[in-house]
């Protein structure tokens, strides 16, 4: 699947920007955003900053809300059904990439 990523560090970038990245989907539907930037941090891009909080990974406390095809969705509940996705931060008080204040 096609996955763009609104990717920004506002102290040595002027503006974001979008960078594609290729994720392969699995049949089974049970692969959520989480899984998704898992995927991309560890076999791709290890520079992508996002929060991870594997102690609720539940939906539970909020700290994983991202912007997915313009929509805030938690990253650990949303499931990934689509094949082309766009992910971009929850609000426009970036700390870097999908990380907000």
């Amino acid at each position: 699947m096609n996955v763009q990523v609104t990717r920004w560090d506002p102290e040595t970038d002027s503006r974001p920007h979008l960078q594609l990245y290729q994720v392969p989907l699995p049949a089974d539907g049970t692969h959520t955003v989480m899984d998704v930037l898992d995927y991309i941090y560890e076999k791709l891009d290890g520079t992508l900053s996002y929060y991870r909080h594997s102690v609720c990974n539940q939906g539970i406390c909020g700290r994983c809300a991202v912007r997915v095809n313009g929509k805030v969705r938690l990253a650990c509940t949303c499931r990934v059904w689509e094949e082309s996705l766009e992910f971009g931060p929850k609000n426009e008080n970036v700390v870097k990439d999908l990380v907000v204040r």
